[in-house]
């Protein structure tokens, strides 16, 4: 409630001056002028109340002082801003964790598949040191195993060069008991010569004494190294001019092939020997037909036979023996495979690889290579001897 109260001041010409005086309608006493000023006062359905008497629930509102409230105001504003840091930096730190987690669970993932990466890797190794471990045996064995075929090659050849020597031994052993009659047989037609029983005229004294040092030549043994041919001593003759003379020295040169042929087929090795080392003085294609036949279809039983028609065949140099001594290439003898390999390079001029102490289907490779290479080439030699 409120009431008005007059007062008057001292003197006539005081002014009366009214204010209102408030009384809580609770506890009736009277509101602090202050708490008016103030507006601390609850004013509820035409009711006054005191400030210790007002209702909480209708209290009004109290005035806070203006620095109060800006102080407040910059405290909720600071402590926003530092919840706000505070939850950015949060935020920042749980991503960087987050990918730092990420990060440690993908190395984990990596590093679960090391210690299986290392077993198969040590397992590998292990092998690796086994494979390396039997590569040294083999090795060794392998070592072994080319000294003892080099020893065994040596006795071989040694054997052979033995078995070769006694074989030619016995072939000259034949030859000179088997030629014999023929440098008797020519030595009487010298004598004759000398002594005029027969006209010079039809012989040529040159080509007789040719003939006999060829035979004792034979006779004396191929493999000793020759000693220089004596000169003889020139003896007078009558030279008879015509054609006669040449048409009797090649008649004498066909009768001496033609022996010599015929004996190529002769049961005793020792004969066919020396044949073939008297045809390697001639020249021609009868000689290299000859030759040829005692390789293919049928080649001679004898290998000692068989190197000596490859050696006379590559002095003749004929391309038309290419096929028939790629064929001894296929020989069971070590010798004769050399033989030809040799003969094979001196005749073409080509250094094609043959290994003659290789295996068979290593030799047999080799030999397939020089059957083409001949089928491509055969042609062009062919026609440049015929040429």
């Amino acid at each position: 409630m409120d009431t008005q109260v007059k007062s008057s001041g001292n003197g006539p010409r005081a002014r009366q001056r009214s204010m209102k005086i408030y009384f809580c309608d609770i506890c009736n006493e009277s509101i602090p002028l202050k708490d008016i000023n103030t507006n601390r006062i609850t004013i509820e359905e035409g009711k006054i109340f005191c400030q210790r008497c007002a209702p909480k629930q209708g209290r009004a509102t109290e005035r806070v002082p203006g620095p109060v409230l800006a102080v407040f105001t910059f405290v909720v504003l600071l402590l926003g801003g530092v919840a706000f840091m505070g939850w950015k930096l949060l935020s920042d730190q749980s991503a960087e964790l987050k990918s730092l987690s990420e990060t440690v669970d993908r190395m984990q993932a990596s590093l679960s598949g090391v210690p299986t990466t290392l077993e198969d890797t040590g397992d590998k190794l292990g092998r690796l040191g086994g494979d390396v471990h039997r590569m040294g045996a083999d090795l060794a064995s392998a070592k072994s195993e080319i000294r003892q075929r080099h020893d065994a090659l040596d006795g071989r050849v040694q054997s052979a060069h033995e078995s070769q020597k006694k074989s030619l031994g016995d072939a000259m052993r034949q030859l000179s008991i088997s030629l014999q009659g023929d440098i008797d047989g020519l030595k009487a037609g010298l004598d004759d010569l000398k002594t005029n029983r027969v006209n010079p005229a039809l012989v040529d004294m040159e080509v007789l004494k040719e003939k006999l040092d060829l035979l004792q030549d034979l006779v004396t043994g191929l493999t000793q190294p020759r000693m220089a041919p004596v000169e003889p001593t020139p003896e007078p003759a009558v030279v008879a001019e015509g054609p006669e003379d040449g048409g009797a020295d090649k008649a004498l040169e066909d009768a001496e092939i033609n022996r010599h042929i015929s004996k190529l087929t002769a049961s005793d090795p020792g004969d066919r020997y020396s044949a073939v080392i008297a045809l390697g003085h001639y020249s021609g294609v009868r000689v290299v037909k000859a030759l040829e036949g005692m390789l293919t279809p049928d080649p001679d039983p004898e290998d000692y036979v068989r190197v000596a028609v490859i050696e006379r065949l590559r002095e003749l140099g004929s391309p038309s023996s290419v096929p028939h001594v790629i064929v001894a290439l296929r020989d069971a003898d070590y010798f004769v495979r050399v033989a030809a390999r040799g003969a094979l390079r001196a005749i073409t001029g080509t250094r094609m690889k043959f290994d003659p102490d290789g295996s068979p289907s290593e030799r047999e490779g080799q030999i397939k290579s020089w059957e083409r290479w001949w089928a491509e080439n055969k042609a062009k030699l062919l026609a440049s001897t015929s040429a």
